[in-house]
């Protein structure tokens, strides 16, 4: 045998921005002809654009999501040939001409880049197309910011229908204008790791990592007893590959409803960086070359280690937005009990280890010895941690993330009623602790502070309003957007959809319903914050928003004549007698 190299480990690097030869991640420098993930959104496309009402459709979101990828391939579903539809959309990209026929014979404008005009030439752009000529049908892809600068720069206001459907899409799941004749998909929905079926992730982890087919070169290499980057496919693709699949996409999954936006440019460089370890076979090749037994150096190449990107500078990490969201939930992090008592590295289910700190030399005789064997220490139980996340059993998977309260937010949002009133009562208790307020026992009310006393620097607090709390409901996203709106919301049809936020319901003045949205880490904070824990200066950003939703509930002036005073956790009124006389009494 010899020293192969693998074609598909050279093109995993091109999908990594922070690589010096990345090309993969922009669709103008791909190879059109790859085979890709086809989301939900392409057969939505598909739908809308037979339907004879349809004018403009707009494709918002950050940039990564492909959108100009989805007008490709609506392209070769058209009769384009993936090479015919790479030169379309470089040709008539900027709707200067129709790039297609749709199949009722309609003529098919495409911009796939609102941002490369200035605001007023975009802004009239967008007044043109919503009345496309020929009866035809436009699809205009743009992220949020400039679309919205770009329509508030009409001045004859045509075009404020597209971020008035923007905002429906928002509040109550909407996709379409009234007369229909408008839509606009919102992309920061789209999910990598959707609720009902698999997506991006499920198909990139199995397309790249598990299919053996495009590893037959590594068989026959001389190094593939020490590559970590066969090592990764290996483990991906065996018979318990299934399991790590399903773990690495549950990983992916909770970041999205920790609040992060994960794209499909972000997915696709953290999932290739993490089969590949950020390596080529020309490093693996280097490394044999210089001792074919060392077995030392592999280990943080493992996909379970490479995925928290640890061996990447800073800079380089905040090249991907996703490394963070998903170093905040490092399992390697977390301390359980229950899973660090398992930890053995002799029994590890690992081809390769770090080095473990070995007791039979004594105690640390200098304290730089000791801070080299404390840092080894810390490095194995991270390792073994990572690593028994992906092998260990699959309950408790988001507890392993640190989410002790995950398990409750899935159930809420899958419409489970069990345990409803324990987490809405739990709830309660945490938006209580953001004003500052700890009650003893169980309460039946909510109480709302008025905002001046938000700072919580004073003992006593005036009470704005109290909610019983059988008017408070919990209900997941969809349902929200059912009770905002006229009937289903269409988002969860437009995109690959996966629900990550609940919303505490609070009744407020008039029947006027005011819905606090939480993504998972709210949710869990809500709940830790509820149990006492106090952590301000650590989520004061979060604290803020969330008491800001709260003043809303706080009625404009007061009328009562008795005044709701909280002192010292307890309840109390204020009563304002005859001749200015103040009476206090108890609740």
């Amino acid at each position: 045998m010899a020293l192969e190299t693998n074609s598909h480990v050279s093109r995993l690097r091109r999908f990594q921005p922070f690589q010096p030869d990345s090309a993969e991640l922009i669709y103008e420098q791909t190879d059109p002809t790859e085979q890709s993930f086809r989301v939900s959104t392409l057969d939505y496309l598909e739908q809308l654009i037979e339907l004879p009402a349809t004018r403009l459709i707009v494709l918002t979101g950050d940039a990564g999501h492909g959108k100009t990828s989805l007008c490709a391939r609506l392209l070769e579903l058209l009769g384009r040939t993936p090479a015919e539809a790479a030169e379309a959309i470089r040709a008539q990209g900027d709707a200067s001409a129709p790039a297609a026929l749709t199949g009722h014979g309609r003529p098919l404008s495409l911009l796939v880049d609102l941002s490369a005009f200035e605001t007023q030439p975009a802004s009239a752009l967008l007044v043109d197309l919503l009345e496309p000529p020929s009866d035809g049908v436009a699809i205009v892809c743009a992220n949020e910011g400039h679309l919205r600068s770009s329509v508030a720069a009409d001045e004859s206001e045509r075009a404020r229908v597209i971020t008035r459907t923007l905002e429906a899409g928002i509040e109550k799941g909407a996709v379409a204008d009234p007369t229909f004749s408008v839509y606009v998909i919102n992309l920061n929905y789209q999910s990598v790791a959707p609720d009902a079926k698999d997506g991006l992730v499920d198909w990139a982890v199995s397309t790249w990592g598990a299919d053996r087919r495009r590893w037959r070169a590594c068989q026959k290499c001389d190094a593939q007893s020490v590559c970590p980057i066969l090592a990764n496919h290996n483990a991906l693709a065996d018979g318990r590959g299934g399991d790590r699949r399903k773990a690495f996409r549950d990983l992916f999954g909770t970041a999205e409803r920790t609040g992060a936006v994960v794209t499909t440019r972000q997915a696709l460089a953290l999932t290739a960086h993490a089969i590949s370890g950020g390596l080529v076979c020309d490093d693996v090749h280097k490394r044999y070359g210089r001792d074919a037994s060392d077995h030392s150096w592999q280990f943080p190449y493992l996909y379970h280690q490479a995925l928290f990107g640890d061996l990447l500078t800073p800079q380089k990490r905040r090249q991907v937005a996703a490394f963070r969201a998903l170093r905040r939930l490092d399992p390697g992090k977390t301390a359980l009990r229950w899973v660090d008592d398992t930890l053995d590295p002799e029994t590890a289910n690992a081809p390769f280890l770090p080095p473990i700190p070995s007791g039979d030399e004594g105690s640390p005789k200098s304290r730089s010895a000791a801070q080299r064997e404390s840092e080894l220490l810390r490095s194995a139980i991270a390792f073994l941690r990572r690593l028994d996340y992906f092998e260990g059993t699959s309950s408790n998977r988001l507890g392993r993330l640190g989410l002790a309260a995950g398990d409750q937010f899935l159930e809420v949002n899958e419409g489970t009623r069990e345990d409803l009133v324990k987490v809405r009562d739990s709830l309660l208790r945490g938006l209580e602790a953001v004003q500052g307020v700890h009650r003893p026992g169980d309460t039946t009310n909510f109480l709302v502070l008025d905002p001046a006393f938000f700072s919580h620097r004073s003992r006593a607090a005036v009470i704005a309003k109290r909610i019983p709390g059988r008017g408070v409901e919990i209900v997941s996203q969809n349902q929200q957007w059912i009770a905002a709106g006229n009937g289903q919301p269409q988002m969860p049809l437009a995109v690959e959809w996966s629900s990550r936020s609940v919303y505490v319901r609070l009744p407020g003045a008039d029947g006027v319903v005011l819905p606090v949205q939480l993504d998972l880490m709210r949710f869990e904070l809500l709940v830790r914050w509820a149990a006492g824990l106090s952590s301000r200066g650590q989520h004061e950003a979060e604290i803020r928003s969330l008491t800001s939703a709260l003043a809303a509930l706080a009625p404009s002036a007061n009328t009562d004549e008795d005044i709701g005073v909280l002192v010292g956790g307890k309840s109390r009124t204020l009563t304002i007698d005859v001749g200015d006389r103040i009476r206090s009494g108890g609740e």
